[in-house]
């Protein structure tokens, strides 16, 4: 759960009438437990795992806290070019963009069947499930043993005998992804020869400002 918050909810009256161009100074989270359509999926990948690694718990290459993190705070700080937050427009645009260049199969993945820009309902639904499923990566998943991750300090590294060149290569293209399209996140570990990361610019649909990405 992901609820983002703006100065003019914290007000008891507030005065705005155009609740989406309010900008987000705070919110409140709860990470959620991995969706079945989430774990289905990673098991679908068929990692050539053993039978207990089918039963194991999923785990996140690059660390969930490491994803949320940087993308809430670009939401918090990146909404102009003084360092305020996104409107709420800008936000359900954002994560949009970055569902878009992950190719997430928003159909398997159960986009809910709401318009976010339609009410405050709707809205706080849909982020709240683009922020999960960003977080939640199902190319980011893996099973199996690994390295840990250090209370998500580490990059958690999938190091079992049975581990293959296939999924290898599947976490190191989501680490590229993640890092090209999520700012600022932080992926210190590689696997392999990594391909050099390029960033691509958001560009917000009819906002003359843009994201300042490298």
């Amino acid at each position: 759960m992901f609820i983002p918050y703006t100065e003019q909810d914290k007000q008891l009256n507030p005065t705005s009438t155009n609740w989406l161009q309010d900008r987000i100074v705070a919110f409140q989270r709860q990470r959620t437990p991995l969706s079945y359509a989430v774990r289905q999926t990673v098991i679908k990948f068929n990692d050539q795992m053993t039978d207990a690694d089918k039963k194991s718990v999923a785990k996140h290459f690059i660390p969930w806290i490491r994803i949320f993190r940087q993308l809430t705070t670009n939401i918090l700080t990146r909404g102009d070019q003084t360092g305020r937050g996104m409107t709420r427009a800008q936000a359900i645009e954002y994560l949009d963009w970055i569902l878009e260049k992950l190719k997430v199969n928003q159909t398997q993945l159960k986009r809910p069947d709401v318009d976010p820009k339609h009410d405050r309902y709707s809205y706080e639904v849909w982020i709240s499930w683009a922020v999960d499923t960003i977080c939640d990566w199902p190319e980011n998943l893996f099973q199996g043993q690994s390295t840990g991750d250090g209370g998500g300090h580490k990059v958690d590294v999938p190091n079992s005998m049975h581990t293959t060149p296939a999924l290898q290569q599947r976490v190191q293209e989501a680490r590229t992804n993640l890092k090209a399209f999520i700012q600022g996140l932080d992926v210190e570990h590689e696997i392999g020869d990594a391909p050099p990361i390029m960033y691509e610019e958001y560009i917000p649909g009819e906002d003359e400002w843009f994201l300042p990405y490298p």
